[in-house]
Formats: structure tokens, sequence, C-alpha cells
């Protein structure tokens, strides 16, 4: 069974029922007899229970109205007739069904074996300093966004630098020439000086030296990287701006806290491995 079929029917309840699909007129609804105390309605035997109509409401984040108790209520009767004809014509007992309900099995099961079986180190407020003295030591003094042309062909590249020197717009050349996904458009990066590998933001070393030591609107290139030619403008320079201790904390805290859940679980999976009996 496909997951999005399950959306895809809980969608079509759900507009059904907006639509005022009559399912509360539906033949063969009891009135005459009294409903127990917190139940919401009756369907075939089966109740819907007050709080499940408060829990949808719940979900919703509105303000549990009239009209939306009786939407509510509405959806939850479909959900139900649904569910009852489903399992009437023996769906639950398809191999697709077992499958999804097999492999949540496993999923809750792994989770809570997780949950009492791993445990990360917990990080201290020491650790969250150290590693924000860390970044701030490093950090570079200035921040970088240039535009690039990448291109393979040496044709191109002599193509495309005449144009440049004729005075062409170096955006347009991009557009024209450039091999790159995004056009060759840089987000903001953080360079140290001297350049070391490494340490250039993703960037191949010679285009991050390059970049490091134009002036904004300068161009630079070609620059040999690989089997490709690059051309570089500088658009803008900014010096770098370290935010505070108190600003950065949480976020130190948050990637520490997972790099500890990460060695935890490599140290976990290394012993069940070392008493496992694997083939490969």
């Amino acid at each position: 069974m496909k997951k999005h079929h399950i959306s895809i029917v809980s969608t079509l309840i759900a507009l059904a029922c907006a639509c005022g699909a009559p399912v509360a007129r539906a033949a063969g609804t009891k009135t005459e007899t009294p409903l127990p105390s917190g139940v919401e309605a009756v369907v075939n035997d089966t109740p819907i229970a007050r709080s499940d109509v408060d829990s949808m409401i719940e979900t919703t984040g509105l303000t549990a109205t009239p009209e939306l108790r009786a939407q509510a209520k509405r959806e939850l009767i479909a959900q139900h007739l649904v569910e009852q004809a489903a399992e009437k014509a023996n769906y639950g007992s398809r191999p697709e069904v077992n499958r999804v309900v097999m492999r949540a099995r496993t999923v809750a099961a792994t989770d809570l074996y997780l949950r009492d079986n791993l445990h990360p180190q917990a990080v201290t407020d020491a650790q969250v300093k150290a590693r924000y003295d860390d970044v701030v030591a490093n950090a570079a003094q200035f921040e970088y966004r240039a535009d690039v042309i990448a291109v393979a062909d040496p044709a191109d590249v002599n193509a495309l630098v005449a144009e440049l020197k004729q005075g062409a717009a170096f955006d347009a050349v991009a557009k024209k020439y450039n091999t790159t996904p995004n056009g060759g458009v840089a987000q903001w990066v953080e360079l140290r000086t001297p350049v070391a590998e490494g340490k250039t933001g993703g960037l191949p070393v010679p285009l991050a030296q390059a970049i490091t030591s134009l002036q904004p609107g300068a161009v630079a290139g070609p620059i040999r990287i690989g089997n490709a030619f690059a051309i570089v403008k500088l658009d803008e320079k900014r010096a770098t701006t370290v935010p505070t201790f108190d600003a950065a904390k949480n976020v130190l805290r948050q990637q520490l806290e997972a790099q500890a859940q990460q060695r935890a679980m490599t140290a976990l999976v290394d012993k069940l491995a070392q008493q496992a009996v694997i083939q490969q």
C-alpha cells in the first residue's frame, strides 16, 4: 500500500465533511436511545468519545465552536464508516496492510530500544562555552559574496573572457556560459587569509584564494580547477560579525548534543556488531 493513499483518503473524508456530506443523516442513524456519558456518537455499535472530538479540534488550533465540534464529529463518523467498511471487506489481512503494520511495529520497537539503551554524554555549560571560544578564535576577518562562471571548454573560456573585456555585463555572460546549477551566484562565505585547505567553505582552494585577493567589483580568472575553468567577480566583502555567546549558545548546545548522540549511536552499533555474526 502506498503511503500517500492514507493521506488521500483522509483528505477526501475531510473535504466531503466540509462540503456538508450527509454523514449524520445516513440510513440507520439511531436517535431514540440516549448516548452514554462522554460519547458523541455511535457508529455500528462503535462509540466515538467526546475526547476524540476534543483531540481533533485541538489539532486544528482553532476555538472549539459548536460548528467546529459538529464538523469534527462528522469527520470522525466518516472515518469510522470507511474503516469499518474496509475491515468488513477483510482489507486488514491484505499483504500491503501487513507490510505497513510490520514496518510500524519495527519502527516503534527500534525507537523504544534506542530510548532505553542509547546513553549520550550530557553536554555541560563549560563545553558550550569552549565551543563558542573556539568558533570566535577561528572566525575569519571577512565574509565574501562572489559570482562565478565555470566552464569546461577552453574555447568557451576564451570567448567569455573576450566578451568581458569588451564590456559585457558579468551576469549576462554568466547566464550564457555558466555550467553551474545555480548560475554561479554564491552565498556569503567566510574565508580566512591566508587560505588553508579545509577552511574554504567548500570552495576549491584556488578559487578561494582568488576571491580573497579581490576588491568588490573586480574580476579574476580564468582559474584552472581540475578539468574546468572559473572566472570570478567579487560582489561584496564585509567584516565578519560574531554573535554573542548568549545568542549562539543554544545552537552550539544543539550541535554538541547531536555530536554526543552520534558518538553514542556509533558505540552502541559497534557493541552490537561485536556480539553479532555478520556476513557480507
